[in-house]
């Protein structure tokens, strides 16, 4: 009988490892008759097929995780499905990941997600890896089962750790190191509210996937961070658009966020087109009108110039007072740096008669503007500190702009010789100096820009007034070469509204800085353009005039003006 019921249940155990083969698990054999040889084979093809499809649900899990990080999930979406689908292979009611921080030696919390209710161990808690259980899990490599934590927190009150688990109603645990290619990322905890929970089998299936799921943690972990610098990047490039975008053009920021090491210190020497403006006497109107005034007057000019350079491609440097130095050929350098700087120089001229206009809509003073342009060597870079630096220039070409702009008049352009010939053909100049620029041995050429291309300006002049009676003045001469100032008398012959002819028996040559005293003891600052014409000695053209002295040389001309105010 004996052998006629194991041939029986032969076809079962050949339909039961057809089914393995085809990865079926769900067909069980006969296994009555445990003394039975055949019995015993089918005892053992019934725990096969129960391992193979423990086996086989491990495998799938991790495809499916697998599959989802080669999609580019995130890792906390990579923990968000383990917790939601590894039931099939641990049990759990709380699942929390950890890594390796500080080369190894800080544990710090990652990631947590518990049924249990709210977590007391969450993203960003930390602890010494160093003389922790934890350091000896990862020595070992296998995991470490605690299936009583309660009595665990009784033997060792002072992990801070078990003590805020216990607390959020945890009473075993699983604590699984993690190691991607042979180095050491963090842990694994599976936690679950029920004690003696975890055995042997569940620290094997553990090691089974172990590799792997280290690995695909790791790659989630990296693309998270990937996430993160990519914001962080897009923050940085956001706020240096917003910030430097205020300053320079769009093509230079474009640059600055295209190079990786656009923001980094240092310099390299460049040859640029240096533009810089400033405003006639605006010293002197700024201490005689109320503050919110003097801010209003400078937003309205500063504005409107910083809108002209940055449409002709220029870099805003700096403001300095009621001062811009603009660049032309840093950090971007074309070929016609030199005649865009012109072209600019002379639409911003233009536009001072708006922004007068808007001036006098607000009660704000009308103001003249004088620009200096020179074209040299610089060193252009990143200058500073690495907790404060600006883009920016050095180089005694800046310095040699600044000494051409001072010897402007308001609403004139004056360039060095090296920006025309830099500029080439299609630019109108008016007259030419030689001047002596503080600073500089020999002495600089310089040219009166009226125009380029199609764009133009009149000369920067006056109509003068004819007085019956010359005005007795004093001059003084401000010579910065010389330190006594020398004053001499003199005769003020014609008058306009930004000019005067005046006439002295001491040497003046043409730009020349002068103070004129009129009776009364009122000074006024001017600058010597050349010889004035019929008889009338030379002509000066004045810095800024006071409401006191317009009024004069406006009484002066027979031109009415209202009363100054108080």
């Amino acid at each position: 009988m004996a052998s006629t019921g194991s041939d029986d249940r032969i076809p079962r155990f050949i339909e039961a490892a057809e089914a393995l083969r085809d990865g079926r698990f769900g067909v069980r054999v006969p296994e009555a008759g445990s003394g039975d040889q055949v019995a015993r084979l089918g005892a053992a093809l019934n725990d096969l097929s129960s391992a193979l499809e423990r086996r086989w649900r491990e495998v799938a899990e991790l495809d499916a995780i697998t599959a989802r990080i080669n999609a580019g999930l995130l890792l906390d979406d990579v923990l968000e499905d383990f917790f939601r689908e590894a039931r099939e292979i641990f049990p759990y009611d709380r699942i929390g990941f950890s890594l390796l921080e500080e080369r190894g030696t800080i544990v710090r919390a990652r990631w947590a997600r518990s049924d249990l209710g709210a977590l007391r161990i969450g993203r960003g808690y930390a602890a010494p890896l160093q003389g922790s259980s934890l350091q000896s899990i990862l020595e070992t490599g296998r995991p470490r089962i605690l299936n009583d934590l309660v009595a665990y927190l009784e033997s060792k009150p002072s992990s801070e750790s078990t003590k805020l688990v216990v607390a959020e109603g945890v009473r075993s645990s699983l604590t699984c190191p993690l190691v991607a290619n042979g180095v050491p990322i963090g842990f694994m905890f599976f936690s679950s509210r029920h004690p003696d929970t975890y055995r042997d089998a569940h620290v094997d299936a553990y090691q089974r996937i172990a590799g792997q799921l280290s690995v695909i943690v790791e790659k989630g972990r990296l693309i998270s961070e990937l996430s993160e610098q990519k914001a962080a990047l897009e923050i940085r490039n956001n706020f240096i658009t917003r910030v430097f975008g205020r300053y320079l053009s769009d093509a230079v920021v474009e640059q600055l966020l295209e190079t990786p090491d656009g923001l980094r210190l240092g310099g390299e020497r460049r040859v640029v087109t240096v533009v810089m403006t400033d405003l006639r006497g605006f010293t002197a109107t700024a201490e005689r009108i109320p503050p919110e005034s003097v801010v209003a007057l400078l937003n309205l000019h500063l504005g409107a110039m910083s809108e002209i350079v940055l449409k002709h491609g220029g870099t805003i440097d700096e403001f300095i007072g009621d001062a811009l130095l603009a660049l032309f050929g840093a950090p971007l350098s074309r070929a016609d740096d030199a005649r865009r700087a012109l072209a600019c120089a002379v639409e911003m001229q233009q536009a001072m008669e708006g922004v007068n206009a808007r001036a006098r809509e607000l009660s704000l003073p009308e103001m003249g503007m004088g620009i200096g342009i020179h074209t040299g060597e610089v060193v252009v870079g990143n200058i500073g500190s690495e907790r404060r630096a600006k883009y920016g220039v050095v180089g005694a070409t800046i310095n040699l702009a600044s000494r051409i702009q001072g010897f402007t008049l308001g609403g004139q352009i004056l360039a060095s010789e090296e920006t025309l010939r830099a500029a080439g053909a299609g630019v109108s100049i008016g007259a030419r100096f030689s001047v002596q620029a503080k600073g500089v041995r020999d002495p600089v050429s310089i040219v009166e820009v009226l125009g380029v291309g199609g764009a133009h300006l009149v000369p920067a002049s006056d109509t003068l007034t004819l007085l019956d009676s010359p005005v007795a003045i004093e001059i003084e001469r401000l010579a910065e070469e010389e330190p006594a100032l020398r004053v001499t008398a003199g005769l003020l012959r014609a008058v306009g509204r930004w000019e005067a002819a005046v006439e002295t028996a001491g040497t003046l040559a043409p730009r020349d800085e002068v103070r004129l005293t009129l009776p009364g003891g009122l000074e006024v600052l001017a600058r010597v353009l050349g010889p004035a014409g019929r008889g009338t000695g030379v002509r000066i053209r004045f810095g800024t005039l006071s409401d006191e002295a317009a009024r004069r040389f406006g009484m002066m001309a027979g031109r009415t003006l209202p009363p100054a105010e108080p």
